[in-house]
Protein backbone atom coordinates (compact mmCIF):
# COMPACT_ATOMS: atom_id res chain seq x y z
CA UNK A 1 0.00 0.00 0.00
CA UNK A 2 2.87 2.36 1.11
CA UNK A 3 4.40 1.79 -2.58
CA UNK A 4 1.78 2.52 -4.77
CA UNK A 5 1.03 5.56 -2.62
CA UNK A 6 4.33 6.45 -3.24
CA UNK A 7 4.09 6.16 -6.68
CA UNK A 8 0.92 7.85 -6.96
CA UNK A 9 2.98 10.80 -5.58
CA UNK A 10 5.81 10.50 -7.52
CA UNK A 11 3.44 10.79 -10.88
CA UNK A 12 0.95 13.55 -9.11
CA UNK A 13 4.92 15.26 -8.98
CA UNK A 14 5.99 14.19 -12.32
CA UNK A 15 2.50 15.85 -13.81
CA UNK A 16 2.78 19.00 -11.86
CA UNK A 17 6.09 19.80 -12.97
CA UNK A 18 5.03 18.64 -16.77
CA UNK A 19 2.32 21.27 -16.51
CA UNK A 20 4.37 23.55 -15.40
CA UNK A 21 7.24 23.53 -17.96
CA UNK A 22 4.52 23.26 -20.30
CA UNK A 23 2.80 26.56 -18.99
CA UNK A 24 6.77 27.72 -18.92
CA UNK A 25 7.49 27.03 -22.47
CA UNK A 26 3.96 28.53 -23.63
CA UNK A 27 4.59 31.72 -21.88
CA UNK A 28 8.48 31.89 -23.23
CA UNK A 29 6.96 31.12 -26.96
CA UNK A 30 4.21 33.95 -26.72
CA UNK A 31 7.07 36.76 -25.45
CA UNK A 32 8.93 35.34 -28.36
CA UNK A 33 6.13 35.66 -30.66
CA UNK A 34 5.71 39.22 -29.10
CA UNK A 35 9.38 40.23 -29.69
CA UNK A 36 9.64 38.81 -33.46
CA UNK A 37 6.65 40.78 -34.50
CA UNK A 38 8.10 43.85 -32.59
CA UNK A 39 11.15 43.64 -34.23
CA UNK A 40 10.12 42.06 -37.60
CA UNK A 41 6.75 43.86 -38.14
CA UNK A 42 5.00 40.53 -39.17
CA UNK A 43 3.67 36.92 -37.67
CA UNK A 44 7.14 34.19 -36.98
CA UNK A 45 4.60 31.23 -38.29
CA UNK A 46 3.76 32.70 -41.42
CA UNK A 47 7.05 34.92 -41.55
CA UNK A 48 8.48 35.50 -45.28
CA UNK A 49 11.69 34.03 -45.89
CA UNK A 50 13.88 37.26 -46.70
CA UNK A 51 16.90 38.37 -45.04
CA UNK A 52 16.40 38.32 -41.25
CA UNK A 53 17.19 42.12 -39.41
CA UNK A 54 19.87 40.81 -37.29
CA UNK A 55 21.99 39.27 -40.75
CA UNK A 56 21.02 42.93 -42.34
CA UNK A 57 23.04 44.33 -38.90
CA UNK A 58 26.04 41.69 -39.12
CA UNK A 59 26.52 43.25 -43.01
CA UNK A 60 26.08 47.10 -42.18
CA UNK A 61 28.98 46.01 -39.64
CA UNK A 62 30.92 44.73 -42.62
CA UNK A 63 31.31 41.64 -41.46
CA UNK A 64 31.68 39.01 -43.96
CA UNK A 65 30.70 35.66 -42.29
CA UNK A 66 31.54 33.31 -45.45
CA UNK A 67 34.78 35.28 -46.56
CA UNK A 68 37.68 35.99 -44.41
CA UNK A 69 38.57 39.00 -46.12
CA UNK A 70 36.24 41.34 -47.84
CA UNK A 71 38.31 44.61 -48.55
CA UNK A 72 40.59 44.93 -51.24
CA UNK A 73 43.27 46.99 -51.73
CA UNK A 74 42.38 49.78 -54.27
CA UNK A 75 45.10 52.30 -56.11
CA UNK A 76 43.51 55.45 -55.30
CA UNK A 77 40.74 55.08 -52.55
CA UNK A 78 43.18 52.54 -50.38
CA UNK A 79 40.75 50.07 -49.93
CA UNK A 80 37.73 48.85 -50.87
CA UNK A 81 34.91 46.03 -50.44
CA UNK A 82 35.10 43.16 -52.93
CA UNK A 83 32.65 43.26 -55.81
CA UNK A 84 29.55 41.50 -55.58
CA UNK A 85 29.86 40.90 -52.25
CA UNK A 86 26.69 41.81 -49.74
CA UNK A 87 24.28 40.99 -51.87
CA UNK A 88 20.77 41.99 -50.47
CA UNK A 89 18.53 40.05 -52.68
CA UNK A 90 15.11 42.21 -50.78
CA UNK A 91 16.81 45.33 -52.14
CA UNK A 92 18.65 44.84 -55.04
CA UNK A 93 21.35 46.20 -53.17
CA UNK A 94 25.12 44.65 -54.20
CA UNK A 95 28.75 46.05 -53.66
CA UNK A 96 29.03 47.58 -57.19
CA UNK A 97 32.28 46.85 -59.50
CA UNK A 98 33.97 49.72 -57.68
CA UNK A 99 33.74 48.84 -54.72
CA UNK A 100 30.27 50.60 -53.41
CA UNK A 101 27.29 49.07 -51.57
CA UNK A 102 24.65 50.82 -54.08
CA UNK A 103 21.77 50.07 -56.06
CA UNK A 104 23.43 51.15 -59.26
CA UNK A 105 26.71 50.76 -60.82
CA UNK A 106 28.79 54.13 -61.66
CA UNK A 107 29.01 56.40 -63.13
CA UNK A 108 25.28 56.23 -63.10
CA UNK A 109 23.95 58.29 -65.30
CA UNK A 110 20.35 59.51 -65.48
CA UNK A 111 17.49 58.63 -67.70
CA UNK A 112 14.82 61.48 -67.00
CA UNK A 113 15.64 65.15 -66.10
CA UNK A 114 13.55 65.07 -62.84
CA UNK A 115 16.37 63.05 -61.78
CA UNK A 116 17.77 64.39 -58.66
CA UNK A 117 21.44 62.78 -57.61
CA UNK A 118 22.83 62.83 -54.15
CA UNK A 119 26.11 61.45 -53.69
CA UNK A 120 26.79 60.67 -50.16
CA UNK A 121 30.32 60.27 -48.41
CA UNK A 122 32.02 59.34 -45.23
CA UNK A 123 33.30 56.47 -43.83
CA UNK A 124 31.00 53.31 -42.24
CA UNK A 125 28.26 55.93 -40.91
CA UNK A 126 27.87 57.39 -43.86
CA UNK A 127 27.84 54.26 -45.75
CA UNK A 128 24.86 52.83 -43.25
CA UNK A 129 23.24 56.47 -44.10
CA UNK A 130 23.14 55.58 -47.48
CA UNK A 131 21.67 51.76 -47.70
CA UNK A 132 19.07 52.81 -44.69
CA UNK A 133 17.68 55.56 -47.31
CA UNK A 134 17.86 52.78 -49.84
CA UNK A 135 15.48 50.46 -47.59
CA UNK A 136 13.51 53.68 -45.63
CA UNK A 137 13.59 56.60 -47.80
CA UNK A 138 13.72 58.65 -44.73
CA UNK A 139 15.50 61.16 -46.19
CA UNK A 140 13.60 61.23 -49.77
CA UNK A 141 10.23 61.36 -48.39
CA UNK A 142 11.09 64.78 -46.00
CA UNK A 143 12.64 66.10 -48.71
CA UNK A 144 9.85 65.47 -50.73
CA UNK A 145 7.28 67.66 -49.07
CA UNK A 146 8.57 70.45 -49.66
CA UNK A 147 8.12 72.41 -53.38
CA UNK A 148 12.00 72.02 -54.12
CA UNK A 149 11.82 68.39 -54.47
CA UNK A 150 8.28 67.31 -54.31
CA UNK A 151 8.69 66.79 -58.69
CA UNK A 152 11.88 64.83 -58.19
CA UNK A 153 12.61 61.76 -58.11
CA UNK A 154 15.74 61.05 -55.98
CA UNK A 155 18.76 59.15 -56.61
CA UNK A 156 20.89 58.17 -53.89
CA UNK A 157 24.67 57.13 -54.65
CA UNK A 158 26.79 55.74 -51.39
CA UNK A 159 30.30 56.75 -51.59
CA UNK A 160 31.21 55.43 -48.11
CA UNK A 161 32.90 52.58 -46.75
CA UNK A 162 33.92 51.39 -43.50
CA UNK A 163 37.12 53.27 -41.81
CA UNK A 164 37.25 56.59 -44.68
CA UNK A 165 38.58 59.24 -43.83
CA UNK A 166 39.74 62.71 -45.21
CA UNK A 167 41.43 63.05 -47.94
CA UNK A 168 40.03 59.82 -48.87
CA UNK A 169 36.35 61.79 -49.84
CA UNK A 170 37.72 64.58 -51.61
CA UNK A 171 39.87 62.01 -53.85
CA UNK A 172 36.81 60.17 -54.24
CA UNK A 173 34.61 62.81 -55.13
CA UNK A 174 37.28 64.26 -57.76
CA UNK A 175 37.80 60.96 -59.51
CA UNK A 176 34.17 60.25 -60.11
CA UNK A 177 33.79 63.43 -61.39
CA UNK A 178 36.86 63.07 -63.47
CA UNK A 179 34.76 59.64 -64.39
CA UNK A 180 31.63 62.04 -65.63
CA UNK A 181 29.24 61.18 -62.47
CA UNK A 182 26.55 63.82 -62.63
CA UNK A 183 25.64 65.06 -58.67
CA UNK A 184 23.36 67.45 -57.58
CA UNK A 185 24.21 67.48 -54.36
CA UNK A 186 26.30 66.03 -51.91
CA UNK A 187 26.39 64.96 -48.23
CA UNK A 188 29.92 64.14 -46.42
CA UNK A 189 28.78 62.95 -43.17
CA UNK A 190 32.58 62.39 -41.35
CA UNK A 191 34.73 63.24 -38.14
CA UNK A 192 34.78 60.17 -35.73
CA UNK A 193 36.86 58.32 -38.66
CA UNK A 194 39.24 61.59 -38.95
CA UNK A 195 40.25 61.75 -34.97
CA UNK A 196 39.46 57.66 -33.83
CA UNK A 197 41.76 56.57 -36.38
CA UNK A 198 44.09 58.82 -37.75
CA UNK A 199 45.09 59.28 -33.97
CA UNK A 200 46.01 55.38 -34.78
CA UNK A 201 47.92 56.33 -37.17
CA UNK A 202 50.28 58.74 -35.44
CA UNK A 203 50.67 56.57 -32.47
CA UNK A 204 51.87 53.71 -35.56
CA UNK A 205 54.26 56.22 -36.78
CA UNK A 206 52.59 56.21 -40.45
CA UNK A 207 51.23 59.77 -41.92
CA UNK A 208 48.21 61.47 -40.21
CA UNK A 209 46.84 61.53 -44.02
CA UNK A 210 47.07 57.97 -45.09
CA UNK A 211 43.97 55.58 -45.02
CA UNK A 212 43.49 53.79 -42.12
CA UNK A 213 46.05 51.53 -40.96
CA UNK A 214 43.40 49.31 -38.98
CA UNK A 215 42.26 48.61 -42.53
CA UNK A 216 45.40 49.22 -44.79
CA UNK A 217 47.97 46.97 -42.35
CA UNK A 218 46.28 43.76 -42.18
CA UNK A 219 45.69 43.66 -46.18
CA UNK A 220 49.35 44.50 -46.59
CA UNK A 221 50.59 42.57 -44.37
CA UNK A 222 48.86 39.58 -45.80
CA UNK A 223 49.99 41.01 -49.23
CA UNK A 224 53.81 40.76 -47.93
CA UNK A 225 53.08 37.69 -45.56
CA UNK A 226 54.83 39.79 -42.50
CA UNK A 227 52.11 40.06 -39.85
CA UNK A 228 53.11 38.89 -36.27
CA UNK A 229 52.08 35.57 -34.81
CA UNK A 230 49.98 36.84 -32.58
CA UNK A 231 47.54 39.10 -35.05
CA UNK A 232 47.64 35.73 -36.98
CA UNK A 233 46.20 33.56 -33.93
CA UNK A 234 43.74 36.50 -33.58
CA UNK A 235 43.19 36.11 -37.34
CA UNK A 236 42.03 32.31 -36.90
CA UNK A 237 39.93 33.95 -33.76
CA UNK A 238 38.05 36.07 -35.68
CA UNK A 239 37.60 33.48 -38.81
CA UNK A 240 36.31 30.91 -36.37
CA UNK A 241 33.71 33.25 -34.66
CA UNK A 242 32.74 33.75 -38.07
CA UNK A 243 32.01 30.45 -38.64
CA UNK A 244 29.71 30.37 -35.46
CA UNK A 245 27.69 33.13 -36.67
CA UNK A 246 27.30 31.41 -40.21
CA UNK A 247 25.91 28.50 -38.13
CA UNK A 248 23.99 30.88 -35.97
CA UNK A 249 22.45 32.78 -38.96
CA UNK A 250 21.56 29.38 -40.59
CA UNK A 251 20.02 28.31 -37.77
CA UNK A 252 17.68 31.33 -37.71
CA UNK A 253 16.64 30.64 -41.22
CA UNK A 254 15.67 27.18 -39.94
CA UNK A 255 14.25 27.28 -36.67
CA UNK A 256 10.26 26.46 -36.24
CA UNK A 257 9.64 27.93 -32.76
CA UNK A 258 9.59 31.60 -31.98
CA UNK A 259 11.53 30.89 -28.79
CA UNK A 260 14.50 28.72 -30.95
CA UNK A 261 14.66 32.24 -32.82
CA UNK A 262 14.90 34.49 -29.72
CA UNK A 263 17.27 32.59 -28.35
CA UNK A 264 19.31 32.09 -31.57
CA UNK A 265 18.96 36.01 -31.96
CA UNK A 266 20.47 36.48 -28.94
CA UNK A 267 23.43 34.24 -29.36
CA UNK A 268 24.11 35.65 -32.68
CA UNK A 269 24.60 39.12 -30.97
CA UNK A 270 27.02 37.79 -28.47
CA UNK A 271 29.16 36.62 -31.29
CA UNK A 272 28.79 39.74 -33.49
CA UNK A 273 30.45 41.36 -29.77
CA UNK A 274 32.74 38.47 -29.27
CA UNK A 275 33.78 39.32 -33.13
CA UNK A 276 33.84 43.20 -32.06
CA UNK A 277 36.16 42.64 -29.58
CA UNK A 278 38.84 39.98 -31.36
CA UNK A 279 38.84 42.48 -33.77
CA UNK A 280 39.91 45.47 -31.17
CA UNK A 281 42.41 42.70 -29.47
CA UNK A 282 43.75 42.26 -33.37
CA UNK A 283 44.27 45.74 -33.88
CA UNK A 284 46.05 46.23 -30.97
CA UNK A 285 48.49 43.62 -31.44
CA UNK A 286 49.31 44.99 -35.06
CA UNK A 287 49.81 48.36 -33.52
CA UNK A 288 51.82 47.17 -30.86
CA UNK A 289 53.85 44.90 -33.05
CA UNK A 290 57.47 47.11 -34.72
CA UNK A 291 57.22 45.70 -38.37
CA UNK A 292 60.67 45.61 -39.41
CA UNK A 293 59.90 44.72 -43.08
CA UNK A 294 58.13 47.83 -43.97
CA UNK A 295 60.76 49.02 -46.53
CA UNK A 296 60.79 45.97 -48.24
CA UNK A 297 56.74 45.70 -48.71
CA UNK A 298 55.52 46.01 -52.44
CA UNK A 299 52.66 48.43 -50.94
CA UNK A 300 54.29 51.65 -50.04
CA UNK A 301 52.86 53.70 -47.07
CA UNK A 302 54.82 56.66 -45.44
CA UNK A 303 56.08 56.83 -41.95
CA UNK A 304 55.79 59.38 -40.03
CA UNK A 305 59.71 61.47 -38.65
CA UNK A 306 57.98 60.46 -35.59
CA UNK A 307 55.21 60.34 -33.27
CA UNK A 308 53.60 64.02 -32.73
CA UNK A 309 52.52 65.18 -29.29
CA UNK A 310 48.59 64.94 -29.21
CA UNK A 311 48.06 68.71 -29.19
CA UNK A 312 50.34 68.56 -32.47
CA UNK A 313 48.65 65.50 -34.21
CA UNK A 314 45.42 66.96 -33.33
CA UNK A 315 45.97 70.02 -34.80
CA UNK A 316 47.30 68.76 -37.97
CA UNK A 317 44.49 66.12 -38.43
CA UNK A 318 41.80 69.32 -38.30
CA UNK A 319 43.95 71.29 -40.35
CA UNK A 320 43.82 68.29 -43.10
CA UNK A 321 39.80 67.66 -42.44
CA UNK A 322 39.31 71.69 -42.71
CA UNK A 323 41.27 71.93 -45.99
CA UNK A 324 39.46 68.46 -47.67
CA UNK A 325 36.32 69.95 -46.91
CA UNK A 326 36.98 73.42 -48.33
CA UNK A 327 38.31 71.64 -51.74
CA UNK A 328 35.21 69.52 -51.59
CA UNK A 329 32.94 72.84 -51.63
CA UNK A 330 35.26 74.73 -53.35
CA UNK A 331 35.49 72.23 -56.62
CA UNK A 332 31.31 70.88 -55.96
CA UNK A 333 30.36 74.86 -55.74
CA UNK A 334 31.76 75.13 -59.42
CA UNK A 335 29.89 72.59 -60.84
CA UNK A 336 27.25 74.50 -59.05
CA UNK A 337 26.73 71.12 -56.96
CA UNK A 338 25.40 71.81 -53.22
CA UNK A 339 27.99 70.34 -50.38
CA UNK A 340 26.83 69.36 -46.93
CA UNK A 341 28.72 68.26 -44.72
CA UNK A 342 27.67 67.12 -40.98
CA UNK A 343 30.20 66.16 -37.93
CA UNK A 344 28.78 62.75 -37.00
CA UNK A 345 27.62 62.08 -33.26
CA UNK A 346 29.90 59.48 -31.04
CA UNK A 347 29.10 58.09 -27.75
CA UNK A 348 32.43 59.48 -26.68
CA UNK A 349 32.47 62.28 -27.36
CA UNK A 350 30.58 63.86 -24.04
CA UNK A 351 27.17 65.41 -24.35
CA UNK A 352 24.04 65.48 -22.24
CA UNK A 353 22.75 62.27 -23.59
CA UNK A 354 21.34 60.14 -20.64
CA UNK A 355 22.56 56.29 -21.95
CA UNK A 356 20.17 53.61 -21.89
CA UNK A 357 20.88 50.12 -19.23
CA UNK A 358 21.21 48.72 -22.82
CA UNK A 359 23.63 51.06 -24.42
CA UNK A 360 25.81 51.47 -21.38
CA UNK A 361 26.02 47.41 -21.68
CA UNK A 362 26.38 46.97 -25.42
CA UNK A 363 28.02 50.95 -27.02
CA UNK A 364 30.65 51.45 -24.18
CA UNK A 365 33.97 49.93 -24.30
CA UNK A 366 36.25 51.30 -21.42
CA UNK A 367 39.34 49.54 -23.37
CA UNK A 368 38.18 50.73 -27.10
CA UNK A 369 41.20 52.00 -29.06
CA UNK A 370 38.63 54.92 -30.01
CA UNK A 371 38.18 57.05 -27.13
CA UNK A 372 41.60 59.42 -26.89
CA UNK A 373 41.01 60.27 -30.65
CA UNK A 374 37.15 61.00 -30.21
CA UNK A 375 37.78 62.90 -26.97
CA UNK A 376 40.47 64.71 -27.82
CA UNK A 377 40.15 65.35 -31.20
CA UNK A 378 36.03 66.13 -31.64
CA UNK A 379 36.72 69.34 -29.65
CA UNK A 380 39.33 70.43 -31.77
CA UNK A 381 37.06 69.63 -35.12
CA UNK A 382 34.45 71.68 -33.50
CA UNK A 383 36.18 74.55 -32.81
CA UNK A 384 37.13 74.80 -36.77
CA UNK A 385 33.16 75.09 -37.81
CA UNK A 386 32.48 78.64 -37.57
CA UNK A 387 35.55 79.06 -40.04
CA UNK A 388 34.24 76.30 -42.51
CA UNK A 389 31.13 78.34 -42.07
CA UNK A 390 32.90 81.67 -43.24
CA UNK A 391 34.30 80.06 -46.10
CA UNK A 392 30.92 79.34 -47.67
CA UNK A 393 30.72 75.69 -46.32
CA UNK A 394 27.38 74.43 -44.93
CA UNK A 395 28.85 72.05 -42.24
CA UNK A 396 26.37 71.10 -39.34
CA UNK A 397 27.52 69.84 -35.97
CA UNK A 398 25.29 66.79 -35.58
CA UNK A 399 26.86 65.82 -32.40
CA UNK A 400 24.22 66.52 -29.74
CA UNK A 401 21.10 65.43 -32.11
CA UNK A 402 20.68 61.94 -30.10
CA UNK A 403 20.42 64.18 -26.61
CA UNK A 404 16.85 64.15 -26.84
CA UNK A 405 16.39 60.66 -27.68
CA UNK A 406 15.25 58.41 -24.62
CA UNK A 407 15.28 55.43 -26.72
CA UNK A 408 18.63 53.40 -27.16
CA UNK A 409 20.05 54.78 -30.44
CA UNK A 410 23.44 52.99 -30.29
CA UNK A 411 24.41 49.52 -31.64
CA UNK A 412 28.13 48.77 -31.15
CA UNK A 413 31.23 49.75 -29.11
CA UNK A 414 32.19 52.07 -32.41
CA UNK A 415 29.81 54.62 -34.05
CA UNK A 416 26.89 52.93 -35.10
CA UNK A 417 23.57 53.64 -34.92
CA UNK A 418 20.20 51.78 -34.59
CA UNK A 419 17.26 52.15 -36.68
CA UNK A 420 15.84 54.95 -34.26
CA UNK A 421 19.26 56.70 -34.39
CA UNK A 422 19.40 56.22 -38.34
CA UNK A 423 16.05 58.05 -38.45
CA UNK A 424 16.96 60.61 -36.02
CA UNK A 425 20.16 61.37 -38.25
CA UNK A 426 17.82 61.58 -41.49
CA UNK A 427 15.65 63.77 -40.14
CA UNK A 428 18.52 66.18 -39.06
CA UNK A 429 19.64 66.14 -41.93
CA UNK A 430 17.09 66.49 -44.20
CA UNK A 431 16.00 69.68 -42.21
CA UNK A 432 19.37 71.22 -42.59
CA UNK A 433 19.35 70.69 -46.39
CA UNK A 434 15.93 72.10 -46.51
CA UNK A 435 17.09 75.26 -44.45
CA UNK A 436 19.43 76.03 -46.39
CA UNK A 437 17.64 75.65 -49.24
CA UNK A 438 15.16 78.13 -48.70
CA UNK A 439 17.31 80.65 -47.36
CA UNK A 440 19.51 80.54 -50.86
CA UNK A 441 16.32 81.63 -52.41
Amino acid sequence: MKDSTALEKGKNILIIIAVNLAIAFICLEALSLAFYYIKQKEFFYTRTKGKEQVVEDIERLGIRVDESIVERLHPFFGYVLKPGAFTNQKLKLKVNKHGFFSLYEYPFVKTHKKQFIIGVFGGSVANNFAVDEYKNQILSKKLQIYPEFAEREIVVLNFGNGGYKQPQQLLIVNYFLALGQELDLVINIDGFNEVALSNLNNKAEVEIGMPSLQHIQPLTGLANNNLPPEAMSSIVEINETKKELKAGIDKLQTCQLALCHAVTSLQVKQLVNNYQQAVVKYDTQVKQSNSDTANSSIVYIPKADSVFEDAAAFDKIASMWYQSSIAMNQILSSRKIKYFHFIQPNQYYPTKRAFTAKEKEIAINKESPYIEGVKKGYPVLLSKVDDLQKAGVNIFSAVNILDNTKETVYKDACCHYNSVGEEVLANYVSSSIIKVVRESK
